[in-house]
């Protein structure tokens, strides 16, 4: 019986101080951070220890104009090599994201985590080099032609639109963790002649007929603090 009493009261001891820091939260004003957090979005540094053709980086950053609502920016690089039994070619570029991200998670009182939706208007400039590619004869199917000839397709642009949810959460104070998934449409690109643009730096793969893709992103965010506002 007395093990049970103890048992009891250490409970209640525990339940009174939770209900007492609750307390003291509540009486105490909460303030929103506003400034910029400036980051690096990891999974291209994953992806270059997966894919030994592929070299990227990419810098992501936003800044928090209203309690929920965020100005976004992200610019990046990238390199990449395909090779297959049809085509050999390289491509490299960069790009440039300017979106918006809306917070709709409610967060506990002292936390700044974020599930958010947003979207991007990505704009990207990069070059082809058509190293070889292989031309396929029904009659002479052993035989294939392989022709090794170099082209430069040099200043090509694209544009597109990205749908994009993620989550960051604060792992330490002032940084942050997060994962986003994102949903592309291409809008407009600048076709080299007799040649596709089957890659586009900061888009990801382009299919023949289909202008929709896919991308995810691991990012690592540091925040430097600007001022505070009290939270409504």
């Amino acid at each position: 019986m007395l093990k049970y009493f103890i048992s009891i009261l250490l409970i209640t001891n525990s339940l009174t101080a939770l209900s007492q820091d609750d307390i003291a939260l509540d009486s105490i004003p909460l303030k929103t951070t506003y400034g910029i957090k400036i980051g690096i979005d990891i999974s291209k540094q994953i992806r270059m220890l997966t894919e030994p053709n592929y070299k990227g980086l990419v810098l992501t950053g936003d800044y928090r104009i209203l309690d929920r609502l965020f100005l976004a920016a992200e610019f990046g690089s990238e390199e990449k090599k395909t090779s297959n039994e049809v085509l050999d070619f390289d491509t490299d570029g960069t790009f440039l994201k300017l979106g918006v991200n809306y917070n709709i998670y409610n967060n506990r009182k002292g936390l700044d985590n974020e599930i958010y939706v947003g979207f991007r208007y990505g704009l990207g400039k990069f070059n082809h080099k058509l190293n070889s590619y292989t031309i396929y004869d029904l009659d002479q199917y052993w035989n294939q032609n392989k022709v090794s000839s170099i082209s430069d397709f040099k200043n090509l642009t694209a544009s597109w639109f990205e749908f994009v949810l993620g989550f960051n959460a604060e792992v330490l104070n002032n940084t942050y963790m997060g994962l986003s998934l994102r949903l592309n449409r291409l809008l407009n690109e600048e076709k080299p002649e007799n040649f596709g643009n089957l890659y586009i730096p900061g888009f990801n793969k382009v299919l023949e007929e289909n202008n929709f893709g896919v991308g995810i992103a691991y990012s690592i965010f540091y925040q430097i603090p600007i001022f505070k506002k009290n939270k409504k």
